[in-house]
């Protein structure tokens, strides 16, 4: 079979058994962290066979992060990103992959959260080109559990070895070469998050094995159904014939790409919860046994999950956000976010800080109003995002200000993907729910998220500067956020477990020979020719050319506002926020149907900017009272009584009467406990 990828003067690594000299401004080099033998804090270079051999010496809670850091160092990845949007074409989109040469892969169900995934992650990679896949090139995923695993190893094969459809002698044959990925992967075929634990199997050369879920998204697992879990685990490690059964041996981290349950219900009690990502992969299927791997759980659907995978697979984490709520005296001061930022600017990252004095509610929701990262780093930049707060599964709590809980809502929209750490009780406890902390990071662009399922107590929590310590020595993500010694606990990692920071390859020059593609660059031309105005926004939007999305957005506000549609509008809106246009966003809103002003994106847009556009609006009356309005009425569905008390609190100004019955509207749709958090809230704009 010829293969797409053309013009690739380079030498398969694992077929000759050396990793490439040249690597131009990335050469290949393993981080040194602690336990590394003074004799090895140096460059190294040779086969990976001589590197892996190296590695092993190395402290044990080290080799996983070392091994698959040079796995993904060795990588070369090509400048151009494919979307696909069916399952046909994303299973033939995989195994056009040449074994370490490789190309993201983004999947757009044409919703507006896949379309900014795919954005966000086009934004941080920065590729030459972004090309539609546009037909399924004869491949198929059958309904059939059986038909559709065997479809599933047959694209994996094919990714990792040309002549391949079975990826199982593959990976032997590297294995025999002293070469083991140290995961594996373990999916269930008929539901949606199969896609992302196919790319992490492919992109890290990890085996893979298939059951059925034992629970549905948001039930929770009793124990039986976890050790389900950890045997199909166990057996899958076995058959490899790579050593398992302890850390700092071949095998050190798995992969759950299933979207089942997230936590264990150990007991009748309401605290007898367990995260199941922290249970799994133990020597004693109580829990309570040594680890013998570090669990992540990829969720989501098809394009979450891949969309998950390959910014683990293809991004460089080298940049921060830290926000710190937390008091500077004892306990709290074990978690101080800025002795965390100092490790990283140590390592070379770019860090935004946000401690005492300047971490108020206040300053909260000034910050947020414009996204956070910085899209404009070398290519393949994303972040590490560190935040503590108090709080519950929806809301936080910040020193200052009339009202100190914000909640799910008001969590920032981010400019490239990131991964985050956050100290803060029942975080993750329903993280399918976007009205929840992490539902909502999730679907602001988090690829891998850690936080907890109930209630931990603070020393449940690895302390921040620790955390931020381990991840830029090499350890992988899903230990940098782990006790490594304790039992079983509440704290779940959500994503690829094997994230580590450092290098992600190499860009080489290359083509894909497919009919089929279609290039973003040339359909936008066509789009504004024929004045398909959503289409063209929506296309300058998925080729991270922001300044003329919004460019052409405000021209058609200004001159044609006959000609931009309500889908437009929905397009336009994100683009609007990421280029400081948020006067403009006021006119976009406005120019949404009923269905997009109920979207919750759209929502979170308008309340995230609204803080600035009142301020601007203090000499403009007209403005501020299209604002109020809007406001509003797009009271959001988990945070209607703090969105009624700030809208409220900006009509007190004019009208004491006008700002309670807002609140006051409520009232009948309330539970008891609901009411009386409205009574405060009235209270509070009474003062």
């Amino acid at each position: 079979m010829r293969r797409a990828i053309q013009s690739v003067c380079v030498s398969v690594l694992f077929l000759c058994g050396g990793l490439c000299a040249a690597q131009e401004d990335r050469p290949p080099i393993i981080p040194t962290p602690q336990g590394v033998p003074d004799d090895q804090k140096k460059t190294h270079s040779g086969s990976l066979a001589e590197l892996f051999e190296k590695i092993n010496e190395a402290d044990p809670i080290l080799q996983a992060g070392l091994k698959a850091g040079l796995l993904r160092q060795a990588q070369q990845s090509l400048p151009f990103v494919v979307i696909v949007d069916n399952p046909g074409s994303y299973l033939y989109a995989i195994s056009q992959w040449e074994s370490m040469i490789r190309f993201p892969i983004l999947w757009d169900d044409g919703s507006v959260e896949s379309r900014e995934h795919i954005a966000r992650f086009v934004r941080a990679y920065k590729p030459d080109r972004v090309l539609k896949l546009d037909e399924r090139n004869g491949w198929v995923l059958p309904r059939d559990f059986e038909e559709r695993s065997s479809q599933i190893d047959r694209a994996l094969g094919m990714a990792l070895s040309e002549q391949a459809s079975d990826w199982r002698p593959v990976l032997e044959s590297i294995r025999e070469q002293g070469i083991v990925s140290p995961g594996i992967v373990l999916t269930d075929p008929s539901e949606q998050a199969w896609a992302g634990g196919l790319a992490l199997a492919a992109g890290r050369f990890q085996p893979i094995a298939y059951m059925e879920r034992p629970a549905r998204i948001h039930a929770q697992l009793d124990p039986e159904q976890a050790t389900q879990i950890e045997v199909q685990f166990e057996l899958l490690a076995r058959s490899t014939g790579s050593t398992w059964n302890t850390l700092g041996d071949e095998i050190d981290a798995i992969t759950l790409a299933m979207n089942t349950g997230t936590q264990i219900k150990t007991g009748a009690g309401p605290r007898d919860r367990l995260a199941l990502t922290d249970r799994l992969g133990r020597r004693d299927h109580s829990g309570n046994g040594q680890r013998w791997a570090y669990c992540g759980q990829l969720i989501g659907n098809e394009s979450q999950s891949v969309y998950r995978a390959m910014c683990a697979l293809f991004l460089e984490i080298d940049q921060s956000f830290i926000w710190d709520g937390y008091p500077a005296d004892q306990p709290w001061g074990m978690y101080d976010g800025t002795e965390a930022g100092k490790s990283l600017e140590e390592m070379g990252f770019e860090v935004e800080l946000h401690d005492l004095p300047r971490n108020g509610i206040d300053h909260w929701y000034l910050r947020q109003v414009r996204p956070i990262g910085t899209a404009d780093m070398s290519p393949g930049s994303s972040m590490l995002i560190l935040m503590n707060t108090k709080g519950t599964a929806h809301r936080f709590d910040l020193e200052g200000g009339r009202q100190e809980e914000t909640y799910a809502g008001d969590l920032p929209m981010m400019q490239v993907p990131g991964v985050m750490h956050i100290v803060h009780s029942f975080s993750a406890q329903r993280p399918f729910a976007r009205g929840t902390i992490a539902g909502r990071m999730l679907e602001r662009g988090v690829y891998a998220y850690a936080g907890s399922v109930d209630e931990p107590y603070l020393n449940g929590f690895v302390p921040t500067p620790e955390v931020a310590r381990r991840f830029v020595a090499g350890v992988p993500f899903a230990a940098s956020v782990r006790f490594t010694e304790r039992d079983s606990w509440k704290i779940t990692v959500l994503g690829d477990p094997l994230i580590t920071a450092g290098g992600a390859g190499r860009r080489i020059e290359a083509s894909l020979d497919i009919d089929s593609l279609i290039d973003l660059n040339d359909r936008v031309k066509d789009r504004i020719k024929e004045n398909d105005f959503a289409g063209a926004i929506g296309d300058l939007v998925l080729l991270g050319r922001d300044e003329d999305a919004a460019r052409l957005a405000t021209a058609l506000l200004k001159e044609r506002p006959e000609d931009f549609s309500p889908d437009a509008a929905m397009i336009a809106m994100p683009a609007l926020q990421r280029t400081g246009e948020f006067t403009a966003m006021v006119d976009c809103f406005e120019h949404l149907d009923t269905s997009g002003r109920k979207n919750g994106i759209m929502q979170d847009l308008l309340w995230l900017v609204s803080p600035y556009v009142l301020a601007r609006a203090e000499n403009d009356p007209s403005l501020r009272a299209r604002v109020e309005a809007l406001l509003r009425s797009s009271l959001r569905s988990s945070q209607k009584i703090n969105d009624a008390e700030r809208v409220a609190m900006q009509l007190r100004r004019t009208s004491l009467s006008s700002a309670l019955s807002v609140l006051e509207s409520l009232r009948a749709d309330l539970t008891e406990n609901q009411r009386r958090e409205l009574d405060n809230a009235i209270a509070r704009v009474k003062r």
